[in-house]
């Protein structure tokens, strides 16, 4: 597995995006954006496949991990605080990046729906925690 880190993507994947970064959740409730539906309910027996933990100042804060399940062929981001409730922002794109999947809500832990891909698809994990400002972790895998 080839794992890199590409900032040209990231920016595309971020404006693409659009306000969804700008704007706040509220409460437990997300906001999920584009996707091929919801890994929790579609996509059983998945697996981490490649992961990155998110750094602050020295500081290990959270993980970032890509997801794949064969049940829906797909992949997805989930994205974990370990600092507590904090707004969490999961995305998963192609790479280079046509489709885009996001989720952001204030939890500990959230993911975003899935994209349904062959398994040799290379994609992109981008996982965020907004605290203190963005603290992000990214990655692609193939």
């Amino acid at each position: 597995m080839r794992i890199g880190r590409r900032t040209a993507t990231l920016t595309l994947a971020l404006a693409l995006a659009g306000g969804g970064l700008i704007g706040g959740a509220t409460g437990a409730s997300a906001t999920d954006l584009g996707g091929d539906g919801n890994p929790y309910y579609d996509c059983p027996n998945a697996r981490t496949i490649a992961s990155a933990p998110i750094v602050r100042n020295g500081s290990t804060i959270g993980l970032v991990e890509m997801r794949w399940s064969s049940a829906c062929s797909g992949n997805w981001t989930r994205t974990t605080s370990y600092i507590g409730a904090r707004r969490i922002d999961s995305q998963i794109t192609d790479d280079p990046v046509t489709r885009l999947a996001q989720s952001y809500e204030v939890t500990t832990q959230n993911f975003s729906f899935y994209l349904r891909v062959p398994a040799s698809k290379r994609m992109c994990s981008v996982g965020t925690i907004f605290d203190n400002g963005l603290n992000t972790a990214y990655f692609c895998s193939n």
